[in-house]
């Protein structure tokens, strides 16, 4: 086969796995993306006010969806001033260079029972790394849930450098909890 050939013919068949895919969309209002940081032992949440959620996904054929979540950094809470204005900053999230992160996953695998595994790069504060994000989907009358938990190092990301890369303050797990509405896009 030439070149030509292989090519239509991986082009063909990812034509084929995205075919039946839903096209959902974001419900703002219904939808949370939190965090949990640990200070000197205890937990403290946080909230990223504002992020959008792209979805093609059909649970009985996740191989062929396709998430993309783009997060606004700066728009991280740790409801307090302080502590907002510290995360602002270059030894943290630097929210002056680094405004977005964004994960965007082409493998989506089912895990059994309504639980699925997005697998794709994450890349925030410039770095990119390839992590898994577990989900469940629940989805009733064109309406849908898709929420998840999981932790991230924050080390592994360059949030908490300098005299904040130790531990021993700030925990260097961060716990992600996420809840997406999301409504099916009729065509």
């Amino acid at each position: 086969m030439n070149i030509v050939r292989r090519a239509l013919f991986v082009l063909s068949l990812f034509a084929v796995s995205t075919v039946g895919a839903a096209e959902w969309k974001m419900l703002p209002q219904g939808s949370r993306l939190g965090f949990f940081i640990t200070y000197a032992g205890q937990e403290a949440p946080g909230l990223f006010h504002r992020f959008a959620t792209e979805l093609q996904f059909d649970p009985s054929a996740p191989a062929g969806g396709r998430l993309v979540v783009t997060v606004t950094v700066p728009s991280a809470d740790l409801d307090s001033e302080d502590i907002n204005a510290a995360i602002a900053g270059p030894e943290w999230f630097d929210f002056e260079r680094f405004a977005e992160a964004r994960f965007v996953s082409e493998s989506i695998v089912g895990a059994g029972d309504g639980h699925f595994i997005a697998t794709g790069p994450l890349r925030l504060k410039g770095i990119e790394r390839v992590i898994e994000v577990p989900f469940s989907w629940s989805e009733a009358g064109g309406l849908a849930h898709m929420r998840g938990e999981l932790t991230l190092q924050r080390t592994a990301f360059g949030i908490g450098t300098g005299e904040w890369a130790g531990s021993d303050v700030i925990g260097r797990k961060v716990r992600v909890r996420f809840d997406v509405a999301l409504q099916r896009v009729h065509e």
